[in-house]
Formats: C-alpha cells, structure tokens, sequence
C-alpha cells in the first residue's frame, strides 16, 4: 500500500509540508520564568459561550501548552475527557464531554502555524485529538523528544 492511490492524505499535508515556522522559535532568548498560580486566571470552559470566549483569546497567542485526559477504563475505545490549554497569560480547563460538537473548531488556532502548540509525549494526544474532535495539528513542539535529545 505504498502507492499514492492507497495512502490516505493527511487533511494539513500541504500546510505541514509548506510550513514557514516563526523566526522567535530559532532564536535564542532568555526563558521566561512561569507565573504564580495567584497571577494566572484560570477558566473552566463547558459552554460553547465560553469556548468561543477561549478561541478569542488563543487565536493571538505565539504558544500554547496543550495537554488532554484521557479514560479508558472498562471501555472499548475509550475517550478524551479533559483538555487544558495555556497561554502565558491564562490557563483553561476544557469540558470536552460537554463541548464534544464545538471542539472541531479548534483547527483554526491548532493549525495555524505561526502558534507553536507544546505538548509532553504527544503521540497519543494526537490519535485522540485526530479520533475524538477531528482536531489536526501543525507546528507542533514535543518537550518528551526535545528532553530525550538533550540526554535529559
């Protein structure tokens, strides 16, 4: 199944193949020590209201954290039931039992280029994103991979 006819085309193939990435991820900078958890608003998201409030907000971010929960106990496929997303400026909490319909709208700031979206051993969040939302990324940095190429 090597030939192009068998192979199923990534929907962002072309985007992950023409991707400029931002000069600030070459560069080098001093990092930037995190906040308090007093200075950090937090948000709950569990209403499309509060979602769109959240797109609003991550669509003028450089980065964002992403990390998700996933159960799978005595269940067959399983599911995602929790997502948290930072900023540098703020943290959220996503309901993704109750936002399960709205979440696919998330591919217009998860494949924007120009956002780094961080995550820790991202293998599995993105089967479940890709699974569960429909939910693509590009520009993609793995601090897992990064801390295995530094011998950490």
């Amino acid at each position: 199944f090597t030939h192009p006819i068998f192979r199923p085309r990534h929907p962002y193939e072309y985007e992950m193949k023409h991707i400029s990435y931002p000069r600030r991820m070459f560069e080098h900078c001093e990092p930037i020590p995190p906040k308090s958890f007093d200075e950090v608003p937090f948000t709950w998201v569990d209403s499309a209201e509060l979602f769109h409030k959240m797109l609003d907000k991550l669509r003028s971010a450089e980065e964002l954290a992403v990390d998700l929960e996933y159960h799978n106990y005595r269940t067959f496929a399983g599911f995602v039931c929790l997502m948290q997303i930072s900023t540098r400026e703020e943290d959220f909490i996503v309901d993704t039992l109750v936002l399960r319909e709205e979440l696919q709208e998330l591919n217009e700031v998860f494949t924007d280029p120009k956002i780094v979206k961080v995550f820790h051993g991202a293998e599995s969040d993105i089967i479940w994103l890709q699974q569960n939302f429909n939910v693509y990324v590009v520009n993609l940095f793995d601090t897992y991979h990064a801390s295995k190429e530094l011998g950490e």
